[in-house]
C-alpha cells in the first residue's frame, strides 16, 4: 500500500486518531479527578478566547496554503517565508485581544498569573495550524499524525508531573497545554525543513494571496468555533466554574463520536486540495459518508445507554450530572458527523463560504438559545441549544453540498453496493491478513 494513498492515509491518521483520543480520555480522568469540576471549570474556560483567536488570527493560511501549495501555484520555501512574517503580526494582534478581553473581568476573577500561561500559548498554536497547511499541501499527513502523537505523549507526562506528582492544580493543567504547544510547534519547525529552506523574507503577492484566499475560510472556521465555544462562554458569564467543569466533561466525551469522521476530514481536504476532477472528490466523500453512518449510530447508542456508568467510574459522583450533557449532546454531534465529512471536501476544493452561510445562521441560533435556556436549565440548557444548532446547521449543509456537487440528496446517506462490496472486500483481507500471521 503506497504512503500517499488515500487507503493508507485514511487508516494510519484514523489509527491516530483513535491512539490519542484514547490518551486523551486518560488524560481527561486524570484532570477531572485531581482539579475537581470547579478546577476543571476554570481551565476550560481560561484557554476559550485563546482558542478562538487563533482559529481567527489563523486568516485561513493553513488552508490556503494547502490550496496554493496542493495545485503547485506557488513554491512552499516561497509561501513558508510569508508565513513567518505573517505568524509574527498574528501572534501579537492576538495577544493584544486577549488581553482586552480579560480585562472585561476574567482578571479580576482568576488573576493576571494564571492568565499569561493561556496568552502565551497563542503563537505555538498559531505556527502550529500555519505549519499544518504546508504539510496538508505537501501530502505529508503522516507528519500530521506524527505530530499529533507527540502532542499527546507530552501532554501526559507534563500533566503527571505537574498535576499529580508536583500537586500544581490548575496552574499545572494550563502549563502542560502551553508545553505541549510549544513542542508540537518545534516539531513541525524542524520536520518543515526538509522540505523548505527557512527565511524571513518577504514574497511579494504570496502573503496577499493566502490571505484573500484565505480570509473566508478563517471566517468560516472562527464562526464554527465560536458555534462549539460559545455554550463555554455563556456558562462562564452565567453560572459557576462548577458548572463549566462538569458541561465540559460531557461534551468531550460526547464529541468523541466525531474524531473519527474528523480524522477522515483532514485526509479529504488534502486529497480534495489536489484533486484535478471535482467528481473524484465528491465521489470519494460521499462514499466514506456513507460508510461512517453504521459505526457512528451504533457507537452513539452504545454511548447513551453506558454514559452513567462511564462517568461514575471514571470521574465520580461529582461529575454525575455530565451524563444529561451527553445524552442532550448526542443527536446533534451525530448530525455534525454530516458537516465534519463534506465541508473538508468542499473547503479542500475551494469553498469555505458554505460553511460559512450555513453556520453564521446556526451560530445566531445557539447564542439566542444560550441566552434563553442557561439561566432557566443550566448546562441543560446548554447542551439542548447546541444539538438544535448542530442539527439545523447539518441539515443545511448537506443541501447545500448536493446542489453545489450535482448530487442527489439519498447519495450521502443510502448505501449502495458498491459500499457494501467495499466493506465486504476490505474485512477479507483483514481476515487474510490475520490467517497469515497465524
Amino acid at each position: 500500500m503506497k504512503k500517499n494513498s488515500t487507503a493508507f492515509q485514511l487508516i494510519t491518521s484514523i489509527g491516530t486518531k483513535v491512539f490519542v483520543l484514547f490518551g486523551s480520555f486518560i488524560i481527561s480522568i486524570i484532570t477531572a479527578r485531581f482539579l475537581g469540576p470547579e478546577g476543571k471549570g476554570i481551565v476550560t474556560a481560561i484557554f476559550v478566547i485563546p482558542n478562538l483567536l487563533v482559529s481567527i488570527a489563523d486568516l485561513g493560511i493553513r488552508q490556503a496554503t494547502a490550496y496554493y501549495v496542493g495545485k503547485k501555484i506557488y513554491n512552499p520555501t516561497k509561501v513558508y517565508s510569508s508565513i513567518l512574517l505573517m505568524w509574527v503580526a498574528t501572534s501579537i494582534t492576538s495577544i493584544l485581544i486577549a488581553v482586552i478581553y480579560y480585562l472585561t473581568g476574567p482578571s479580576e476573577q482568576y488573576g493576571w498569573l494564571l492568565l499569561t500561561i493561556p496568552i502565551a500559548t497563542i503563537p505555538f498554536m498559531l505556527l502550529n495550524k500555519y505549519i499544518e497547511g504546508l504539510f496538508s499541501g505537501l501530502q505529508q499527513v503522516n507528519a500530521i499524525n506524527i505530530k499529533n502523537l507527540i502532542g499527546f505523549f507530552v501532554n501526559l507526562i507534563t500533566i503527571c508531573i505537574l498535576v499529580v506528582f508536583l500537586g500544581l492544580g490548575i496552574y499545572g493543567a494550563s502549563i502542560a497545554t502551553m508545553l505541549t504547544a510549544l513542542i508540537t510547534m518545534l516539531f513541525s519547525v524542524i520536520i518543515i525543513k526538509r522540505f523548505v529552506i527557512i527565511e524571513f523574507k518577504y514574497e511579494k503577492g504570496i502573503a496577499k494571496s493566502l490571505v484573500s484566499k484565505g480570509i473566508i475560510y478563517a471566517i468560516a472556521l472562527f464562526v464554527l468555533n465560536l458555534n462549539y465555544k460559545i455554550d463555554i462562554i455563556f456558562l462562564e458569564r452565567l453560572t459557576t466554574p462548577t458548572d463549566v467543569g462538569i458541561y465540559s466533561i460531557g461534551v468531550s466525551l460526547s464529541e468523541l463520536i466525531w474524531q473519527i469522521p474528523a480524522a477522515m476530514g483532514m485526509v479529504l481536504f488534502s486529497k480534495s486540495a489536489n484533486s484535478k476532477l471535482e467528481n473524484e472528490a465528491v465521489n470519494r466523500s460521499t462514499k466514506l459518508l456513507r460508510i461512517s453512518w453504521i459505526p457512528v449510530i451504533t457507537l452513539s447508542l452504545c454511548f447513551w445507554f453506558l454514559a452513567p456508568h462511564i462517568i461514575e467510574m471514571l470521574y465520580g459522583n461529582d461529575f454525575i450530572q455530565s451524563v444529561s450533557v451527553i445524552r442532550l449532546l448526542l443527536p446533534g454531534v451525530i448530525a455534525m458527523v454530516v458537516f465534519k465529512i463534506l465541508n473538508a471536501d468542499l473547503a479542500g476544493r475551494g469553498y469555505p463560504l458554505f460553511a460559512l452561510r450555513v453556520y453564521l445562521f446556526a451560530l445566531v441560533i445557539n447564542m439566542i438559545l444560550n441566552f434563553t435556556l442557561i439561566p432557566n436549565f443550566g448546562i441543560e440548557g446548554a447542551a439542548v441549544a447546541s444539538t438544535i444548532s448542530y442539527t439545523i446547521g447539518a441539515l443545511l449543509f448537506s443541501l447545500e453540498y448536493t446542489k453545489q456537487s450535482n448530487i442527489k440528496y439519498s447519495d450521502l446517506f443510502i448505501m449502495k453496493n458498491s459500499d457494501i462490496k467495499l466493506i465486504m472486500s476490505s474485512l477479507y483481507k483483514i481476515l487474510d491478513k490475520l490467517k497469515r500471521r497465524r
